[in-house]
């Protein structure tokens, strides 16, 4: 599918908008914290010799895996701002742009529309919790490498067609570059092991772009596990935790279930998407059903807990590691009620679809995104940082673009039927 055949000259402008929109919040972010203390002045010294190998094998050695994540960091950091500006707008753009191609139903002005209210509904500024641009370029560009490895199995879906030699080309660059952030990649081993499962149940054939795509990711997890940089950034995490030993492995599964709640329910770091999400998933089912029914008022958890923030005190303890085992068995309690009234409603609500896809890929899509944020919870230097929900609130902006598309199609029709006055 090309851009030009998929987006038309007048759906082009909302993206032209989003655009500079995106161009100018750029120009008024500025290099701080991670990307002053950890490049430009650690990096400085390496990129006056040009000698950007030595750098990343320092960082390999007491920090992290994501070498190739890194050497575009070494070298946009040194660079003016602008420059980073203009890249990083375009790359944003570029993850509005495929995510309205991949997850909605329609095309036309109204649908991008939608899908780029959507997306801009995420909180950027989470992205700034350690520096603009370092985390921009870890998480961000991760997920738009990501992307364009999903448009094949689409095409495969929704027109026949047969990944050639370029798509090879372009899928195994993009998966070298985003399984290289850890998240990311397990949310494409996920996908991906997916993708090949339904390709062989549904043809009895062996995808061997995925296949291929799967083994690099799979390499990625190999060489994120065994970095001795990261074993480093472990043991620097518990003494600056003051943590005197490796978490229990159930204090470990605590953690995996509790800290993709810490934002929303103890931190309250609530971006638009999460209460748009949680807001479309009662009245997708709403006008569905045309009924108050248990499945409604089951929807309507995450919202009802939303709200409540506002009038229950929050535990006070500024990180999981450090809450006692009843406020974290609480949180267990609140995250299990959360996500579980979340996964039970998309079941619901694909339970009359005829197309395996439409019935379980919405969940699915949304499992992937809890799962990425729940792994962490197994890492010592896991925080509850906002910008690590990145993908969890992803799957929420895809899930809506999803469902009200669906929603925007029925109403036109109607409208173009003379239903609607």
């Amino acid at each position: 599918m090309k851009l030009t055949e998929s987006i038309s000259n007048k759906t082009l402008i909302p993206f032209v908008l989003a655009f500079i929109a995106i161009l100018t919040f750029h120009f008024f972010i500025d290099l701080t914290t991670d990307d002053y203390k950890y490049f430009r002045i650690y990096a400085f010294g390496y990129y006056e010799q040009g000698d950007v190998m030595s750098f990343l094998q320092w960082r390999y050695a007491t920090w992290t895996s994501r070498v190739l994540i890194e050497f575009f960091t070494f070298w946009f950091v040194q660079f003016p701002t602008w420059i980073f500006a203009i890249v990083d707008s375009i790359i944003v753009l570029a993850i509005v742009v495929m995510t309205y191609l991949l997850f909605s139903r329609k095309r036309g002005l109204v649908y991008a529309s939608a899908a780029i209210l959507l997306t801009f509904m995420y909180r950027i500024t989470d992205q700034g919790s350690a520096g603009y641009l370092v985390t921009m370029i870890v998480y961000l560009w991760p997920l738009a490498a990501f992307l364009p490895t999903l448009f094949p199995f689409k095409n495969s879906l929704e027109n026949g067609v047969a990944p050639q030699w370029k798509t090879y080309v372009t899928c195994t660059c993009c998966a070298l570059f985003c399984c290289n952030c850890e998240q990311v990649c397990i949310a494409a081993v996920l996908t991906w092991v997916a993708i090949i499962s339904y390709t062989y149940l549904q043809t009895k054939q062996i995808n061997k772009l995925y296949c291929l795509l799967l083994l690099i990711a799979l390499a990625n997890l190999v060489f994120i596990a065994t970095c001795p940089g990261n074993s480093e950034r472990a043991m620097s995490e518990m003494a600056r935790l003051q943590i005197a030993e490796p978490f229990s492995p159930i204090k470990k599964l605590a953690l995996c279930i509790a800290s993709p709640i810490a934002k929303y329910m103890v931190l309250r770091w609530h971006s638009l998407i999460v209460w748009a999400f949680s807001a479309i998933l009662p009245f997708t089912i709403y006008i569905r059903d045309k009924k108050k029914d248990i499945p409604l008022y089951i929807s309507m958890i995450p919202l009802a807990m939303l709200c409540s923030t506002f009038v229950i005190q929050r535990p006070v303890f500024t990180m999981l590691q450090q809450a006692s085992a009843i406020q974290l068995c609480l949180i267990c309690v609140l995250s299990i009620a959360f996500y579980g009234s979340i996964i039970f409603t998309l079941l619901y609500i694909g339970k009359n679809k005829k197309s395996f896809i439409t019935k379980y890929g919405p969940t699915f899509i949304f499992v992937v995104g809890f799962f990425s944020r729940a792994c962490l919870g197994v890492t010592v230097s896991f925080q509850d940082t906002s910008r690590t929900f990145f993908l969890l609130e992803y799957s929420m902006i895809a899930i809506s673009i999803l469902f009200l598309s669906d929603h925007i199609a029925k109403w036109k029709d109607k409208s173009d039927n003379g239903i609607l006055v």
